[in-house]
């Protein structure tokens, strides 16, 4: 699904298929030692060099030519986390 600037999405665990390009997914929320949220996410077929990445909240990820910039982590350390990213470019 091609997204226009400025539109957001959801990543929790699982897969999301709204992603031209995708699917992306999120493999792991946690906290670091230094008190910040980090969701490691799995990408598409372009990813392939690097099929997780880890992410932080302001750290911008490119699915099938669209860049999205990380703008939420809620609930890191929860069986219901998620992320929450907005397209950029």
């Amino acid at each position: 699904m091609s997204h226009e600037v400025g539109a957001q999405e959801k990543i929790s665990y699982g897969r999301n298929d709204r992603f031209l390009g995708g699917p992306v997914g999120g493999g792991a929320f946690w906290v670091d030692d230094g008190g910040v949220p980090v969701a490691k996410i799995g990408g598409p077929k372009e990813w392939r060099r690097t099929p997780m990445i880890d992410v932080r909240v302001g750290d911008t990820f490119s699915v099938g030519g669209q860049v999205w910039r990380v703008t939420d982590i809620v609930d890191a350390d929860s069986p219901s986390a998620y992320l929450l990213a907005t397209r950029v470019g």
